[in-house]
């Protein structure tokens, strides 16, 4: 048996001493097992912890006797009798199943908590039956969709866990995004030094106008003649005025580096933001709304800008104001001072406590704007639809929900904002109170003089302006937080598929296609392809057939590696395309879509989006090839004619020759038509259709297809249902099977009346 620290703690679990000797008893000896671990449901659908126990040559399940099991060996099977295994999903939970004499026999079951290890075992068991050797390491105890610090379960493989975000990491790092702009902070920095020690002139001069010019003789001063006061006055003022000018071009030196910093680093998050968005995969957007992702895009990236602003014209400006102020408050007067001091240890109290009942609302408030955005982004993606079934009031009542939900958020946070601001107010207002109780005394009892007093008061209002902001900068704070840390959660998003460092090149691609036993779902428990195989060789021509859900779009998805295979592998030229270069897979493989997605700018902005270095000559044979060029010449401005958002402005047979001509122009060697003509007209179909008999000469073809007729001149053609290919071969071919292709071509050729070849041909037979 292995070592407690080298064993897999979920595969290799140690069984209970009462089980493991009843099994002895048995003639079963667990310590020659290779895998030992459990499940929390037994076969009858009861919480019961039950045992898997594979062995070199049997599979077994073992759990304390009852009254429904004498013995506690429930299931043995034999290797050799093993055909295959597999994990089925059901409703809260699944069984392990494993096919002997051609039956599938339940093995055990599990919970939804534990289909993930299930995978996992049904992966390692799939290997074992077949001979082949199996690893069990400490790296299966890893589950991807649980926080690795509190095993708190995750929406999705990947995700942050909010619950563990360290939030001084997310400050941190907000201060290394500032690190290529650290000089123009210090010049910041010296600018603020400068502002703050020129607004504690005007105080000093203030005491010396009060003690030398209006009240000498309170002061105990020597009283000048008229005229030198009058001209001391004068001075005094003009000196005034100099500080204040001063002061006003320091604020705004030091407003436009602000600014500069400010838009540079929002800039810079911005640009590596949508980095990280071409970089996801498109599983990150099947679970996101496009107005979420517009959201954190637009607000949060905004908020950073903000904290520029805040952290030098605000906190640190005002922790440097507070600082400052109090050492003049005590060279005044150190006791006055001390009573000033008073309510700050209440103030700073409340302002934490404050500031942890206000963060976890932020939350709300942000969450409630993403779902507002996303509710709007897809009401105006979809507004055709809305008008064309008049559901005006329908969806007025759904965004207003999501402005509901968001008016209830925001008015917590405000709420307990209107509260704390006015009572900071009050305890900052008995400061002042106790200064002119004390403060009064100590004129009167000549302590002070009166131009003392004037410059505390003056002293003292700059003391506590920045202590009422600081209180409000709470606020601030926890939106800055959230917002960057919506923001870093994006930018920590791994994708999920990702190219490896030492990734392969595809030399000179030929276009071979192979598929291992595939399995593929994406729902991890629901698999949409199951154990799929076959292989394509260079330049034939495949059509894929079948019911909707079958599984034929999820083959390209994989195919072009948009998604990974859950089990198997898929293979471009013998290399499995997780070990090669994402862009030259997609190099590679050339896909034309059902509905063509074509960008607002001019038709030969949307010819060239693949290859900008495509000649004039490259980009009007490719044209013609695809039967485009006739109609886009008819426009006025040709090639240059503008058209709007997802190719508005152009019929659906005209964007897909447009979508045909950019695919031939990237020049692919496997070229992937997904419903290319189920949208058109007969007529667009056969200017299509005659288009891709020119596109797909000399490629690797993948057609899908519902109409059958534009599969006539495949070399094989796969029927998929429920995931699995169930017929494979020619047109005549597999309408002399009379299977489910046969029953699919003679249901088009009862629902048309247009002459077609398959009408002609599901004649032949009879």
């Amino acid at each position: 048996m292995m070592s407690a620290s080298a064993r897999s703690q979920l595969l290799q679990q140690q069984l209970p001493q009462e089980l493991d000797a009843l099994l002895r008893r048995e003639g079963v000896d667990v310590s020659s097992a290779w895998m030992v671990t459990s499940t929390d449901l037994n076969l009858s659908g009861n919480y019961e912890k039950v045992f898997l126990i594979a062995q070199a040559d049997c599979l077994l399940t073992a759990g304390k006797p009852d009254a429904h099991h004498p013995t506690a060996t429930r299931i043995k099977l034999e290797r050799g009798a093993i055909k295959e295994v597999r994990a089925r999903q059901g409703i809260g939970g699944g069984f392990l199943e494993a096919q002997v004499n051609g039956v599938y026999v339940e093995v055990l079951a599990y919970s939804n908590a534990r289909a993930d290890d299930f995978h996992k075992v049904t992966a390692k068991l799939k290997r074992w039956f077949k001979g082949e050797p199996v690893e069990v390491t400490p790296e299966d105890d890893l589950d991807p969709r649980k926080c690795s610090k509190c095993g708190m379960t995750l929406e999705f493989k990947g995700e942050i866990c909010r619950r563990c975000v360290n939030r001084g990491a997310v400050l941190s790092r907000v201060m290394e995004l500032m690190r290529p702009y650290r000089g123009w902070a210090v010049a910041m920095f010296v600018v603020l030094l400068v502002v703050t020690g020129l607004q504690m002139i005007p105080p000093r001069l203030t005491k010396v106008l009060v003690d030398r010019v209006i009240a000498p003789e309170q002061a105990s001063a020597p009283v000048l003649p008229e005229s030198q006061r009058l001209a001391l006055l004068g001075y005094l003022v003009l000196a005034l005025f100099g500080v204040l000018l001063l002061k006003t071009l320091g604020d705004m030196i030091n407003g436009r580096i602000n600014s500069y910093v400010g838009t540079r680093v929002t800039y810079d998050l911005r640009n590596r933001l949508f980095q990280r968005f071409t970089q996801l995969s498109v599983d990150y957007y099947d679970r996101h709304s496009v107005g979420n992702l517009v959201s954190r895009m637009g607000n949060d990236t905004n908020a950073l800008r903000d904290f520029v602003r805040q952290a030098t014209q605000g906190f640190l400006a005002q922790i440097l104001m507070v600082v400052v102020t109090g050492a003049m408050l005590f060279s005044i007067s150190w006791k006055l001072a001390l009573w000033t001091l008073l309510p700050t240890p209440l103030v700073i109290a409340a302002s934490i406590f404050y500031w942890r009942r206000l963060y976890p609302r932020y939350f709300k408030v942000w969450d409630a704007w993403s779902r507002m955005m996303g509710s709007f982004g897809s009401i105006l993606s979809g507004i055709r639809v809305v008008k064309a079934f008049s559901q005006e009031g329908r969806e007025n009542d759904r965004f207003a929900h999501s402005t509901e939900y968001l008016r209830d958020s925001g008015r917590r946070v405000e709420y307990a904002t209107s509260i704390f601001n006015p009572m900071m107010g009050l305890i900052f207002s008995l400061g002042g109170l106790i200064v002119w109780l004390v403060g009064g005394r100590d004129v009167v009892d000549k302590h002070l003089t009166l131009g003392d007093l004037m410059a505390f008061f003056a002293y003292l209002a700059m003391f506590y302006a920045p202590l009422t902001y600081m209180t409000q900068l709470t606020d601030w704070f926890t939106q800055f937080l959230t917002a960057a840390q919506r923001t870093f959660e994006i930018l920590d998003t791994p994708p999920q598929v990702d190219e490896k460092p030492n990734a392969l090149s595809l030399v000179d691609p030929k276009g071979e296609v192979t598929l291992e036993n595939v399995t593929f779902g994406y729902n991890r428990h629901e698999p949409v392809l199951k154990n799929i195989s076959f292989k394509i060789k260079p330049g034939e021509r495949i059509g894929i057939v079948g019911k909707s859900g079958s599984g034929k779009t999820t083959i390209t998805n994989l195919l072009a590696r948009l998604y990974d295979v859950d089990e198997g592998r898929v293979l471009l030229d013998g290399k499995d395309v997780r070990d090669l270069r994402t862009s030259e897979v997609h190099r590679c493989v050339g896909i034309v879509l059902q509905e063509p997605f074509l960008f607002r700018g001019t038709i030969y902005e949307n010819l060239v989006y693949g290859r900008n270095d495509a000649s004039p000559e490259q980009v009007l044979a490719a044209a013609k090839a695809a039967n485009a060029h006739d109609f886009i010449i008819r426009h006025p401005l040709g090639y240059d004619t503008y058209i709007g958002e997802r190719g508005a402005g152009l019929s659906g047979g005209e964007k897909q020759r447009v979508s045909i001509a950019r695919a031939l122009l990237y020049n692919p060697k496997i070229l992937v038509l997904d419903e290319a003509t189920s949208s058109v007209d007969t007529e667009s179909e056969q200017l299509i259709q005659e288009a891709l008999l020119r596109v797909t000469a000399g490629r690797t073809t993948i057609a899908i297809a519902h109409r059958l007729s534009t599969l006539k001149n495949s070399d094989r053609i796969f029927v998929m249902e429920e995931g699995k290919i169930v017929e494979e071969g020619s047109h005549e071919q597999l309408l002399a099977l009379g299977g489910l292709y046969h029953r699919l071509v003679k249901i088009q050729t009862e629902l048309t009346r247009e002459p077609s070849v398959d009408a002609l041909n599901a004649q032949k037979p009879k």
